[in-house]
């Protein structure tokens, strides 16, 4: 990413055919990208007409207002929201011809992230009742942010329907998993990340309970294994937050 603008990044690597900055962009009124972009909310076209400083401040304030205070979680957004260069909204189309998508980025020095457009309450709570799993209400606010988000070149957290999918998949799966010399019946775990290219997840673990929700280990499709959190320098996080904070690192 490093010396490349976004709309590089989206044309490039990202595998886009088209990409617009809405920030520049004056001459696309709401009705018009609403009408390119179906998905496009109408606070981030707004939010895209503010000053560079002014949007970065907004949506620094909004991730906080979303997620539970946790003391240390918040300390890091503070240093990472401080290295952010600049925030935007983009519209990308992945063929000619098809529709436009909507992404928020956050571009840092020598990184990306991308977000999609965040879920409505009525939506997240749709969402909650369709799994039969109990999913950490970090995870859930996190989607009062964005519905699905990785950094660039990587496949990165889920969307709804996504993890739904991949869901499916795992319950499917017709060898189990490992924890040591422990099975671990798939049904116990849930995919919400993925990492780019490999067969390596980040799953919740339906057995683990350190803070009063579950916790997330890393599952190897390759090896059958999960991370243990008793081991030291293991990939496993009490909450999805903690997660975060070492994906946004």
């Amino acid at each position: 990413m490093k010396g490349l603008s976004v709309i590089d990044y989206f044309t490039g690597d990202g595998g886009y055919h088209d990409a617009i900055s809405l920030q520049d962009a004056p001459e696309l009124s709401w009705e018009k990208a609403k009408e390119k972009t179906p998905n496009l909310p109408k606070g981030w076209w707004e939010l895209s007409k503010l000053d560079p400083g002014v949007k970065l401040e907004f949506i620094r304030d909004y991730w906080f207002n979303a997620l539970p205070y946790q003391p240390h979680v918040y300390h890091f957004l503070d240093t990472f929201f401080a290295g952010v260069l600049e925030v935007g909204v983009f519209l990308a189309q992945k063929r000619e011809n098809s529709p436009y998508e909507a992404f928020f980025t956050y571009r840092l020095k020598d990184r990306l992230y991308l977000g999609r457009p965040p879920l409505l309450e009525k939506e997240i709570e749709r969402f909650k009742r369709s799994i039969s799993y109990p999913l950490p209400d970090d995870f859930l606010n996190f989607f009062r942010i964005h519905n699905g988000f990785a950094k660039g070149g990587d496949s990165g957290i889920f969307s709804s329907g996504a993890l739904e999918e991949e869901r499916k998949w795992f319950m499917q799966a017709q060898e189990g998993f490992f924890l040591g010399e422990k099975s671990v019946d798939p049904e116990l775990l849930l995919p919400f990340y993925r990492s780019f290219g490999l067969d390596i997840y980040q799953c919740f673990y339906k057995d683990w309970y350190p803070d009063g929700e579950v916790g997330n280990v890393l599952c190897s499709l390759s090896d059958r294994a999960i991370s243990s959190w008793k081991e030291d320098e293991t990939l496993a996080f009490p909450t999805f937050l903690d997660w975060l904070v070492f994906y946004l690192e």
